[in-house]
């Protein structure tokens, strides 16, 4: 591996190591020695920057943040319609597929959230984060009078985030009769009950 010698380079190649040792083995199986193999430097170089591991796991959690809800956010602000705004929320939730590691990384954290209450905060916060997102374009759709909602909006904001999360762990726990192209269809068509809108 090319030595890296700038610190936010450095940086990020571990916390794309870490996200690989964290989707391939467990939350409870991440220590340095392990990312260091991975990231091909040694541990004691994984201590420099981060000294404690539980900081390296919190840059995982804020790459997934950074994915989830800052992208997105980006994506839509760009986007006039809400319809459109719909359609790029309903594809940009799911896991690329079996090699997204992110996503995979994403779903320990939910695992081990009944373990370790901090992570259970962390899944809470990204999940309302992900709910707004949905929110502000169903309101807006209302607005716009391009949706006739079926339900409260926020009923409709939880239940496409939790539509995601579902589809999501089938996708990364490797369900062959499910991927994202078919999960993606299925959101769609919970969209048209909950919209009344043809996408």
């Amino acid at each position: 591996m090319a030595r890296v010698r700038n610190q936010d380079a450095r940086r990020s190649q571990l916390v794309a190591a870490a996200i690989e040792v964290i989707a391939d083995r467990g939350l409870g199986a991440v220590r340095a020695k392990d990312i260091a193999e991975v990231a091909g430097i040694s541990p004691r170089l994984v201590a420099y920057y981060y000294p404690e591991i539980d900081d390296l796991i919190d840059e995982v959690y804020r790459s997934a943040v950074d994915r989830y809800y800052w992208q997105r956010l980006e994506a839509i602000s760009k986007l006039d319609s809400p319809v459109d705004q719909l359609v790029n929320l309903i594809e940009s939730g799911l896991p690329a597929g079996d090699g997204d590691m992110l996503s995979r990384a994403l779903y320990e954290f939910s695992v081990n959230a009944g373990r370790e209450p901090t992570h259970g905060a962390l899944m809470t916060l990204l999940f309302e984060r992900e709910v707004s997102l949905y929110v502000s374009v169903l309101e807006s759709g209302l607005k716009t009078e391009d949706f006739v909602l079926s339900e409260s909006v926020l009923a409709i904001a939880q239940n496409f985030v939790a539509l995601e999360d579902a589809f999501g762990m089938y996708i990364n726990g490797g369900n062959s009769s499910l991927d994202a192209g078919a999960a993606a269809a299925l959101l769609r068509s919970y969209a048209r009950s909950a919209t009344g809108i043809d996408i």
